[in-house]
């Protein structure tokens, strides 16, 4: 039986990278209701990511530099998209409501997991050499270029649309490139907001390494 992740420790690290925690000892009461927002998401959660690859660039990945380096030495590509469904909403909404501490340590919690999901999923699915998953609004690209890959997926598929924002409904969806044979990882050295970055301030950085 796998074990939750409740009961691993890098995984709670980086829920409290979430909610904003820098170089500070862990709290014992918000190490419970982590735990407790844990056990949550992992019953709640609907899992979806579908993707599709591509071996010739779409137009709006010739429009940034950033796209430019993620795919210099590959034209093939996996646009993604993935979604951890409706229930974790609902149920965020419904904390909301009643506790808003839990509120937001269970959104944290969930946004944590859409990232271990996916990359699980991509670790497990994608055999071949591949990079980071590079995600619209990342290193100064447009929050817009989501619609471009909304475009070009079934995203009802697995139940998500877009609102004219470029909010993705359920909230907890993510999308991405992710480009064949490269082996680029993330980094802070050409990221816009990297003068300003908090976690940089704290010493840490916003993605797993």
């Amino acid at each position: 039986m796998k074990t939750s992740l409740k009961n691993t420790s890098s995984f709670i690290n980086t829920v409290y990278s979430y909610l904003g925690y820098k170089n500070i000892e862990h709290d014992e009461a918000i190490d419970k209701l982590i735990k407790e927002c844990i056990e949550e998401v992992e019953e709640l959660s609907q899992f979806k990511y579908i993707y599709s690859r591509f071996d010739y660039r779409l137009d709006f990945l010739n429009n940034n530099n950033a796209y430019n380096k993620l795919l210099k030495d590959s034209n093939s590509y996996f646009l993604v998209l993935t979604t951890l469904g409706k229930r974790i909403d609902d149920k965020c909404k419904y904390y909301s409501f009643i506790d808003m501490t839990k509120s937001l340590v269970f959104d944290a919690v969930s946004s944590a997991y859409l990232e271990y999901k996916a990359d699980e999923f991509e670790e497990n699915e994608f055999k071949m050499v591949h990079s980071y998953r590079f995600c619209p609004g990342y290193q100064g690209t447009k929050t817009d270029d989501i619609r471009e890959i909304f475009k070009n997926l079934d995203h009802k598929k697995i139940g998500v649309s877009i609102l004219d924002s470029n909010l993705m409904i359920p909230l907890k969806t993510m999308c991405g490139i992710i480009a064949i044979g490269v082996e680029a990882k993330k980094e802070c050295g050409d990221c816009y907001l990297k003068e300003k970055c908090e976690f940089r301030k704290g010493g840490k950085v916003c993605f797993k390494n």
